[in-house]
């Protein structure tokens, strides 16, 4: 059964069966015999395109069943519309329809002719259709459209930001916090703060640290407390400005496991099970050099880490790239960066692809459908670092260079 959604049409042709249709242009619109009763369309087609292993592209076909799509015809400002977009690539030139009104019927062309509502008609605009009374004295037109969504869900649109001043410096990461871009950085034996607003990312307020000492090893965000360790302490911050030594009771003092060279991404999240509960996921890269990079899990209500060692059925592990960057985007997790670090087999190579996890930082393998980064990262080995502020995602390269990124499947 075809189905419909009619909006105000019993009691409104009620209405309209009681209205004078004697008159002027106003009793055109309100005569009984001219009303368009349903609307529904043929089966449709959708191409989608995925891209190979080998990088090159591949279609197929579905087909969408006419009958599930339900259209909704506004009696009152005459539309007839879907609420629920078909999707991207649905090809909506040559469409069969199925109408019946009080009436005769028919559309309109785009030369300004009549149709035969027995055409396949082209929907890549809205269609008008005309239903006039028997005795051809009153007509009504109804606005049709077919909606179908305009951006691929599977894309993702990046693009160079121009006009920044954000200063070069030689290790940095960069966080979001209370609305702003914060990169924490070293250059020239200094340290540096540039930050902007999300709004206003072009202009960067450039700021010297003070109360740091001792050569970059890593920086973290944890709790909205900023964090920088040196080869001499741990140092915190609340502006990322001006940094303290953190005492011993700092929770990234509690790092787990020995041999941690530096920490590339801390996550924490609530258990979708138990919103009591925390999850917290951190990952780092080894100071003895391996394929994969470490990730450690830990549960609020646990005291002690558990290492996701890549062996046995867990063979996918996060692979130890040069300047990896790891982000919390669209309730997964991606890792991305330059050319692999250690004996792989076959030596992946700079930004050659994103690798996708959807168990918190256990398991990882190459993403082929979601997110995806721009081909001009492709081959690039200069040092970088990347975030995200749950919308968009943020790339920025040691000379300056700012990039912006959105999945257009992000909910």
């Amino acid at each position: 059964m075809k189905k419909i959604a009619t909006s105000l049409v019993c009691p409104l042709v009620g209405a309209l069966l009681m209205t004078s249709c004697l008159g002027g242009e106003d009793a055109t619109e309100l005569s009984s015999n001219v009303a368009l009763l349903s609307f529904s369309i043929g089966d449709l087609k959708t191409t989608h395109i995925i891209k190979k292993a080998d990088g090159t592209d591949s279609t197929y076909t579905t087909q969408i069943s006419g009958s599930a799509i339900e259209f909704t015809i506004d009696q009152i400002k005459h539309l007839v519309y879907n609420t629920d977009s078909l999707a991207y690539n649905t090809n909506v030139k040559r469409v069969l329809v199925n109408v019946k009104a009080d009436g005769g019927i028919y559309y309109l062309k785009p030369d300004g002719t009549a149709g035969s509502v027995e055409d396949s008609i082209d929907f890549t605009t809205p269609v008008t259709f005309c239903v006039t009374s028997y005795d051809g004295q009153f007509k009504r037109d109804y606005v049709a459209s077919i909606n179908v969504h305009q951006v691929d869900p599977e894309k993702t649109e990046w693009y160079k930001v121009e006009g920044t001043n954000l200063p070069t410096l030689d290790r940095q990461r960069v966080f979001v916090k209370d609305d702003c871009l914060y990169v924490v950085g070293a250059a020239d034996g200094a340290y540096y703060t540039a930050s902007a607003t999300l709004t206003d990312y072009t202009n960067w307020a450039t700021t010297e640290c003070s109360g740091i000492e001792g050569k970059w090893v890593t920086a973290l965000l944890v709790d909205e407390v900023f964090y920088l360790r040196t080869d001499v302490g741990l140092y915190c911050s609340e502006d990322a400005v001006t940094w303290t030594e953190a005492g011993n009771e700092a929770e990234v003092n509690a790092l787990p496991g020995e041999g941690i060279s530096h920490g590339v991404a801390w996550f924490c999240q609530p258990l979708k099970t138990n919103d009591g509960i925390v999850r917290t996921t951190f990952i780092a890269t080894p100071e003895v050099v391996d394929t994969c990079a470490q990730v450690w899990l830990k549960l609020s209500t646990e005291e002690s880490w558990m290492e996701a060692k890549p062996k046995g059925t867990n063979i996918y592990g996060c692979p130890n790239l040069e300047n990896l960057a790891v982000i919390q985007y669209a309730d997964k997790m991606y890792a991305f960066g330059g050319k692999s670090v250690g004996s792989r087999k076959v030596p992946l190579a700079a930004f050659g692809a994103c690798y996708e996890s959807r168990d918190n930082g256990v398991t990882w393998k190459v993403n082929e459908t979601a997110f995806s980064l721009p081909e001009e990262f492709e081959g690039r080995d200069e040092a970088f670092t990347a975030t995200t502020d749950g919308e968009y995602v943020w790339v920025i390269w040691s000379n300056g260079e700012v990039w912006r990124g959105r999945w257009n499947g992000i909910k």
